[in-house]
């Protein structure tokens, strides 16, 4: 096994689930219908209309992710999911992706269509067969887990966590897990208790097998999948730390809580999102030249799954505090100015476009088909119920988002500044 297998999970997982590869461009809509069946298995079938050379998409979601992991068990849920991967990229499927979330895992492949069924039967194999007792694969990931180095942007986005939610939360599992503390016996244990079809929801744009899933085999497969809750909540603990780090540059996070998906303020907070990447590139790239790789992302689908919007960028350590301080003087104008219909519908626009491209990507459509069905989102695979909602965002609407969100604010910084610095921020 070699190490550029892990390297492109994580490339996936940086890509996360809104930025996915367009393989062929094809006419398709999305008409489709959802079925639970009596194992409780929850299929949705998207309605595909192609030109004749074409791919198949599924998409299977686990209903259990890393912050459902047994205390004292961090890595057992990625490790589990990490070994179906790398089995799966051995199968017929062209394509294949996972992105691991705190409450669920999405698996995502594309397939020839003359290899569907194929692709469905070795699907089905391995998740009724236990095909997951492979010792040596299992040892050699620990192992590579063991000997990979952490990255400074891992630091400081668990370090946001920590701050956001408190060093016990779930959601900090994906940080901290501990391989020395698992066994090729607990993964088979683990995948066996919660790899079963009540716990999946599959998305496909052509009909499953009818025995899918439905043969007999050695284990219970009907029995209920028990996790323990994920606890809601922010802290109210510190609201910054700095680590100290030998490199040359200063790593930066800035985030706040933003709405879930499924509520009415989360199409202002996309455009919020639009809104700050817009000014903080002109401040910190154009006007002061801090900085050339800044980022502001709404973390509502990507991982770690708690929805935040999370302003990311790399500074020479003596501009960490100007870089900061103009970036909460572009957060304090938001929450006392508000932006006039022209620029609101400006921003709306380029959501609009950037949307657009997504949801003509079958790949996407079956990703957001999944996920709609999981979390219960009308507009998952209609884009103009999407830009519906996104016409509902108001000026006062972005005032109160500001005045409500902003003010939680946490921050890390990995770099060569003082370790459990104290001095106030504006």
């Amino acid at each position: 096994m070699k190490t550029p297998l892990l390297s492109s999970v994580r490339k996936g997982l940086c890509c996360a689930i809104l930025v996915l590869t367009l393989i062929l461009s094809c006419s398709f809509t999305t008409l489709g219908s959802v079925v639970e069946r009596d194992d409780g298995l929850i299929i949705s079938q998207l309605d595909a209309r192609t030109t004749k050379n074409h791919y198949e998409y599924v998409t299977m979601v686990l209903k259990t992710g890393y912050g459902h992991e047994p205390q004292d068990k961090q890595g057992l849920n990625s490790l589990t999911n990490e070994l179906v991967y790398l089995l799966l990229r051995t199968s017929c499927a062209l394509e294949v992706n996972y992105y691991p979330f705190a409450e669920y895992t999405v698996f995502t492949f594309v397939v020839w269509p003359d290899d569907f069924t194929l692709f469905c039967a070795e699907l089905d194999g391995l998740i009724r067969l236990d095909t997951l007792l492979l010792y040596d694969l299992c040892n050699e990931l620990i192992n590579l887990h063991l000997h990979t180095a952490e990255t400074l942007s891992n630091q400081g986005q668990s370090i946001l966590y920590e701050l956001l939610y408190g060093p016990e939360h779930p959601y900090l599992n994906k940080f901290k897990p501990d391989y020395t503390k698992l066994s090729i016996n607990e993964v088979n244990n683990w995948f066996r208790a919660i790899y079963k079809p009540n716990n999946l929801i599959i998305s496909t744009t052509a009909k499953l097998p009818a025995d899918f899933l439905k043969r007999p085999t050695g284990r219970e497969m009907k029995q209920k999948v028990l996790v323990a809750a994920i606890p809601p909540g922010y802290t109210d603990g510190p609201a910054q730390r700095f680590l100290a780090s030998d490199a040359p540059l200063s790593t930066v996070f800035l985030a706040f809580p933003a709405p879930q998906p499924q509520e009415a303020e989360f199409f202002t907070g996309r455009i919020v999102q639009k809104y700050l990447h817009h000014q903080l590139w002109l401040s910190l790239r154009q006007d002061l030249g801090y900085c050339y790789d800044l980022q502001v992302n709404y973390s509502y689908l990507n991982e770690p799954t708690a929805p935040t919007i999370t302003i990311a960028f790399q500074v020479l350590p003596e501009n960490t505090e100007p870089a900061l301080d103009a970036v909460f003087r572009v957060l304090e104008k938001l929450e006392t100015t508000k932006l006039t219909p022209e620029e609101i519908q400006s921003y709306r626009e380029q959501e609009e476009k950037a949307q657009q491209r997504n949801y003509e990507v079958p790949g996407f459509l079956s990703i957001m088909d999944a996920l709609g069905v999981q979390l219960d989102l009308a507009w998952a695979t209609d884009y103009e119920q999407y830009c519906a909602n996104l016409k509902l965002v108001s000026a006062d609407g972005i005032s109160s988002f500001a005045q409500t969100y902003f003010p939680k604010w946490r921050l890390s910084v990995v770099g060569p500044v003082p370790a459990g610095r104290n001095k106030p921020l504006p």
